[in-house]
């Protein structure tokens, strides 16, 4: 049902970089901490990285991960945060996976 793969580096001028921070390089914005914890708990974030889903395509995974993956059933405010998270940065825009691109590009600009 899920094909998950990929690693993030996020550029300037977007929620702040983090490469080799405490939340794997994700982007640091609201919900990246409860969605980082609750996904790399059972598999590496890089699994999540690829997706490219819909929040309804998101929604419907996490539950999916609930009952047939024994996930930790979230409250509906956090549920909404982290589906919210996904869905920017990792949904159809694969927003998180342009900030790589940019901030690669800035770097090689850079050096």
């Amino acid at each position: 049902m899920l094909v998950l793969l990929g690693a993030i580096i996020f550029a300037p001028g977007g929620p702040a970089r983090a490469d080799d921070d405490e939340l794997g390089g994700i982007p640091h914005a609201p919900g990246a901490e409860e969605t980082y914890y609750l996904c790399s708990a059972c598999h590496s974030f890089r699994l999540v990285a690829q997706q490219g889903l819909s929040y309804e395509l998101w929604q419907e995974t996490l539950v999916w991960m609930v009952e047939e993956q024994e996930m930790e059933a979230q409250e509906p405010e956090t549920l909404k945060l982290i589906t919210e998270y996904l869905t920017k940065y990792y949904g159809p825009n694969r927003l998180a996976r342009k900030m790589k691109k940019q901030s690669m590009s800035a770097k090689h600009k850079i050096d």
